[in-house]
């Protein structure tokens, strides 16, 4: 008997993965959402104050697993590189109470936005030289950097370059045939896999599966106009039958 696993991980099997912040298809009852405690103010860059840059803000999408552990961090966007800085350091110190679906809690990516604001009754005068002045043109002139893009924004279709199969034997593939698993995950500027997540699956099964072959996953670093880039995309995964 010829057994075999379809597995739609081609590239051209990637697909837009919904918006952040999305109406799902379906809404489980009872969801708790994640809970984030500030143990600490984030702190405001010192440098970035002196030299008159008194406010700003970072996007991070984070990932926090049913203990509260902090999983990983991922930078998307920013007014200036220091306060990315920041926002990674003080998401590292803070605690985290899971998210809960019927009272169980559960793994999840959620996106986070923080502001930064100086408080200008604490602020200092200062004399500025010559150097001083030229830091701060330098400084003050930093584009706001939006790293994430759509795949219809990018300058070609992500590219694979190291595939798991997320079933490894003939008796996965025969326990899980007809099964289907959808996970949707970001590609970061490295290429990398980050925060896989599972947005639909038959069972809990397939689902751990799919998401640890594809934390495994490289690509070529995803670019728009020649600009390293962050995207997001989604795969489909479906065990097929054995056929005779």
């Amino acid at each position: 008997m010829k057994t075999h696993l379809l597995v739609l991980w081609v590239v051209l099997s990637l697909a837009v993965a919904p918006p952040m912040g999305g109406t799902p298809v379906t809404v489980p009852p009872e969801i708790t959402p994640l809970t984030i405690i500030e143990t600490e103010p984030a702190e405001y860059p010192a440098d970035l104050s002196r030299l008159g840059i008194l406010d700003g803000w970072a996007k991070v999408v984070v990932g926090v697993d049913e203990t509260g552990r902090l999983l990983d961090a991922l930078i998307i966007g920013y007014t200036h590189p220091r306060f990315a800085a920041a926002a990674i350091a003080a998401l590292g110190r803070w605690q985290y109470r899971p998210a809960r679906v019927g009272g169980r809690p559960v793994a999840t990516v959620t996106q986070v936005d923080l502001s930064f604001h100086f408080d200008s009754s604490g602020a200092r005068v200062v004399t500025l030289t010559m150097l001083d002045y030229g830091e701060q043109l330098k400084l003050r002139a930093h584009k706001i950097e939006n790293k994430l893009c759509s795949l219809d924004q990018l300058d070609g279709a992500p590219i694979p370059v190291f595939l798991v199969n997320p079933a490894s034997s003939e008796e996965e593939i025969l326990r899980h045939a007809g099964k289907r698993v959808v996970v949707g995950f970001y590609i970061d500027e490295t290429g990398r896999v980050r925060l896989p997540t599972v947005s639909y699956a038959d069972d809990d099964a397939v689902a751990r599966l799919a998401l640890a072959a594809v934390a495994q996953w490289r690509f070529e670093p995803p670019t728009s106009r020649h600009r390293p880039v962050i995207t997001r995309a989604s795969q489909v995964f479906v065990f097929k039958a054995p056929e005779e």
